[in-house]
């Protein structure tokens, strides 16, 4: 079984799509058999959901129960309902946030988590590509959105590790959907990507030139995400034009929401749509539509991204940074008026809207990626060290790597000189990706020793915080600390694999503890 060529996933919260690159050629593939037909038939698109069931094996297996999976779209149909507890969607968000929590219940009671629900949906998949193309998946590049954790990017390369992948690797989908949108990167010019799609606003702007063609590399100087999409808008409809019928669990049925989604496709290029299942009836008009979108803030936070964008691209080192050109893509950009709010926000800029990579462009920049083409990014989250106050004990952040910091860095890119007490026997060093407030940066306070510090005070602000190192055992101090002086000196760096690697010197030995060591992979 062939085994060439380059693989890439775009996992989206809604819609899924495969892409693959073999001798220079990029292509979106069609998985028969998976790909969406409801509410209309739509290539490339797989349904990014899950359907599992249990069967009995054959005689020579003892008739022990087999767990199985089907995804795309006949997980849909075996959930024609929308009330199977052992289908689930839009799983993706959650394997971002809550990989643990309980995503499907089965017959007998049991409950698989979200991971486990990702790894059969990614198992039946590649499992589809081998039937279909008669390869065997072996370099698999899937991206992620630019605000998720580092942690949905490990999620991802355990669930893969136990498929068999050799070569796994990630990039921000912003990113990926410039280098598959088709332009001429060798333009010297500033390009904004908005990847608007059933779960996410991905914003990001890069800068293309002469070096890019030369050397397939595209600066990145500024992202931003928001968690709103298409999934949202379908329940707006439903809450519209159906107010009194709001499910007690808050979660309308999956036929009802399939024909939300044909309304609200249809009213993306019709004046007028017609909502008919069963015995509802009801007519949506155009302007009814973006009323609704406007009362329930969809304008104003993409506003509100646009903005922290432009204060982002201020903020840069190159004065006068003008957007030349948009690339929109995600189904979400298909809603009435959002072409227009971007072309509010940079009316000099040529906005591209094609609807043939409104949907393809992230897998197909993916598999380009895979074949070679690397990327000068930024880190998008501050990380920090957790320390306690001298005082009161309690716990704040010592600011080591300030969001937008290109990597990789010089060796010594932060230098901390740390004390130890009497008796002290190891340090431990707690390393923490601080998320954005909202859509803020987190304001660090500089103080008298050069340093800069947070102390997260709301459940809303301890919530950013994700503890990257928790299993990290402590390092020996030998011999034990005195509380005289100073006891060692770290140096901090990241890597061309955004690697935070340290180098730690005990002051007192006068000799290292440890040499470039990698501690934790950074967003």
């Amino acid at each position: 079984m062939a085994t060439e060529g380059h693989w890439a996933i775009d996992l989206g919260t809604t819609n899924t799509v495969v892409a693959s690159e073999e001798h220079g050629s990029v292509r979106a593939v069609h998985v028969a058999d998976l790909g969406r037909t409801l509410p209309v038939e739509q290539f490339p698109l797989i349904p990014s959901a899950v359907h599992v069931y249990e069967e009995r094996g054959p005689w020579w297996t003892f008739f022990r129960t087999q767990r199985r999976a089907l995804i795309g779209q006949p997980a849909l149909s075996r959930n024609f309902d929308g009330r199977s507890p052992a289908f689930a969607q839009s799983f993706k968000p959650l394997l971002a946030a809550e990989p643990h929590r309980p995503a499907v219940r089965l017959p007998d009671g049991r409950q698989l988590p979200v991971r486990e629900v990702t790894y059969l949906f990614l198992r039946e998949l590649l499992a589809a590509l081998r039937r279909e193309f008669k390869t065997k998946v072996v370099d698999l590049t899937i991206p992620a959105p630019v605000g998720y954790f580092e942690q949905y990017r490990a999620e991802l390369q355990s669930a893969v590790r136990r498929l068999g992948i050799r070569r796994f690797r990630s990039l921000d989908e912003p990113v990926a959907a410039a280098l598959g949108y088709g332009v001429n990167v060798a333009r010297d010019e500033t390009l904004l990507v908005v990847d608007f799609g059933g779960g996410t606003l991905n914003l990001a702007v890069l800068r293309l030139g002469p070096q890019t063609a030369l050397t397939g590399k595209a600066d990145v100087l500024a992202k931003h995400m928001v968690r709103l999409g298409g999934n949202d808008v379908d329940n707006w409809i439903l809450d519209h034009l159906f107010p009194r019928m709001r499910p007690d669990n808050g979660e309308w049925p999956r036929h009802l929401l399939w024909e939300a989604i044909r309304v609200k496709e249809g009213l993306s290029t019709s004046p007028t749509a017609e909502f008919h299942e069963d015995a509802l009836r009801a007519t949506l008009t155009r302007p009814e539509f973006i009323e609704v979108l406007t009362r329930r803030g969809l304008y104003e936070q993409i506003r509100i991204a646009l903005t922290d964008i432009r204060r982002q691209l201020e903020e840069e080192p190159t004065a006068n940074v003008n957007v030349d050109e948009v690339l929109m893509v995600g189904g979400s950009t298909l809603l009435p008026g959002v072409p227009a709010v971007i072309d509010d926000f940079f009316p000099r800029a040529v906005v591209r809207h094609e609807l043939a990579y409104v949907f393809t462009s992230v897998a197909l920049g993916a598999a380009r990626y895979a074949s070679g083409a690397p990327i000068e990014d930024f880190v998008y989250h501050d990380y920090a060290l957790a320390v306690q106050t001298e005082h009161t004990h309690s716990v704040e952040y010592e600011l080591l790597v300030p969001r937008r910091t290109r990597y990789p860095t010089a060796h010594d890119f932060t230098v901390r000189y740390y004390a130890d007490f009497h008796g002290m026997e190891g340090v431990r060093f707690s390393v923490s990706e601080i998320g954005r407030l909202g859509q803020a940066p987190v304001a660090w306070e500089t103080r008298a020793n050069g340093n800069r510090y947070w102390a997260p005070k709301t459940p809303e602000e301890k919530a950013m915080v994700c503890e990257l190192n928790p299993a990290d055992a402590p390092l020996p101090l030998t011999p034990k600390g005195q509380g005289s002086s100073a006891r060692l000196r770290v140096t901090y760096s990241v890597n061309e694999d955004r690697w935070l690697s340290t180098t730690v010197e005990d002051l007192v030995r006068k000799q290292p503890l440890r040499v470039d060591e990698p501690v934790v992979r950074l967003r």
